[in-house]
C-alpha cells in the first residue's frame, strides 16, 4: 500500500516537473525588443490602399500614389535600393523573371510601382533603378515602371495598410522586412499577396487578371521569407523550452532519489 502511495507520489512530481516547464518557458524565453518574427506580412486582402499619400517620382515631382492606379491593375513592392540581400532578387524575379515573359505590356496592361521604404534613397537612385529594370524587359519600356520615394510617415502609411511590417536595424544598416509584393486593383484594393521573392508567368497572368475583375483572393499558405542579410532567427523559444524541460527533469529526478531513499531506509 505504501509502494503504492509512493508510485503515486512520483508520478505527482513528474506532472508537477512538466507543468512547471510548461509555465516557466515563456518567462525564460528571451524578449528582444525588436521580434523578427513579427516582421512577417499581416495579409489584408480587400484593404483600400490610401491613394491620397504623397509620394515622390523617379523626376523629383511629387505624385500621389493614387496617380498610378486607373484602369489597370498594379503590382506593388516595398523594398529598398540599398539592400543587398533579397529586395534585389525580388525585383529581378518580378520583372525579367515573370512581366518579361507575359504577352503584357508595361503601362498598358498593368502598372509596377516599387516604393522605398528607406528615406535615404533619393529620386535619383529611383531614377536609376528604373532604367536598370527598363532594360530587361523586351516590351513596354519603362512607361510602366516607377520607383517611387516618400517621407516616413508617408511610406509608413502604405506599409501599415498592406500589413508590410519592417524596421531599420543600425548594425547591420539594413532593413528587415518581409519578402513578396502585392496586385492590386484599379481602385486600389488589395487583391492578391504574393510572399516570397518569385511568381511563375502564368500565376502573374491569373493573379493581374483577377486583379482587373476586382476578385480578392485569400492566402491559403504562408511563406515567410524574412528579407534579412542573416536570415530570421527561427526557433528562439528552443533554448528556453529545453532550459526549463531541463530543470524539471532534474527536479523530478531529485524527487524520485527521495523517495526512493525513503521506501529503501522503510524496508
Amino acid at each position: 500500500m505504501r509502494l503504492t502511495k509512493y508510485i503515486l507520489m512520483v508520478v505527482f512530481a513528474l506532472c508537477t516537473g512538466g507543468l512547471i516547464a510548461v509555465i516557466a518557458a515563456p518567462e525564460l524565453a528571451p524578449k528582444p525588443d525588436n521580434n523578427d518574427a513579427d516582421l512577417a506580412f499581416q495579409p489584408n486582402p480587400g484593404a483600400q490602399l490610401p491613394l491620397s499619400a504623397k509620394l515622390v517620382d523617379e523626376n523629383g515631382r511629387s505624385v500621389t500614389l493614387g496617380r498610378y492606379f486607373s484602369k489597370t491593375p498594379v503590382i506593388l513592392v516595398l523594398e529598398y535600393l540599398r539592400c543587398t540581400s533579397l529586395c534585389g532578387v525580388t525585383l529581378r524575379n518580378i520583372v525579367f523573371g515573370a512581366l518579361n515573359n507575359v504577352p503584357l505590356q508595361a503601362g498598358r496592361d498593368y502598372q509596377f510601382v516599387a516604393i522605398s521604404i528607406d528615406p535615404r534613397d533619393a529620386p535619383a537612385d529611383a531614377k536609376a533603378a528604373q532604367a536598370k529594370y527598363a532594360a530587361m524587359l523586351d516590351h513596354g519600356g519603362g512607361l510602366g515602371l516607377h520607383f517611387l520615394t516618400g517621407s516616413k510617415a508617408a511610406v509608413r502609411k502604405i506599409a501599415d495598410t498592406v500589413g508590410f511590417h519592417y524596421r531599420y536595424d543600425s548594425l547591420l544598416d539594413a532593413y528587415i522586412h518581409p519578402a513578396g509584393f502585392i496586385i492590386a486593383s484599379p481602385a486600389g484594393l488589395i487583391s492578391r499577396y504574393v510572399e516570397g521573392v518569385a511568381i511563375s508567368p502564368q500565376d502573374l497572368i491569373a493573379t493581374l487578371a483577377g486583379a482587373q475583375q476586382d476578385k480578392t483572393q485569400g492566402l491559403l499558405t504562408r511563406i515567410f521569407l524574412l528579407c534579412h542579410i542573416q536570415g530570421a532567427p527561427l526557433g528562439r523559444y528552443t533554448v528556453p523550452v529545453m532550459a526549463a524541460l531541463t530543470i524539471a527533469n532534474v527536479g523530478a529526478g531529485l524527487t524520485l532519489i527521495g523517495l526512493f531513499t525513503a521506501i529503501h531506509r522503510q524496508s
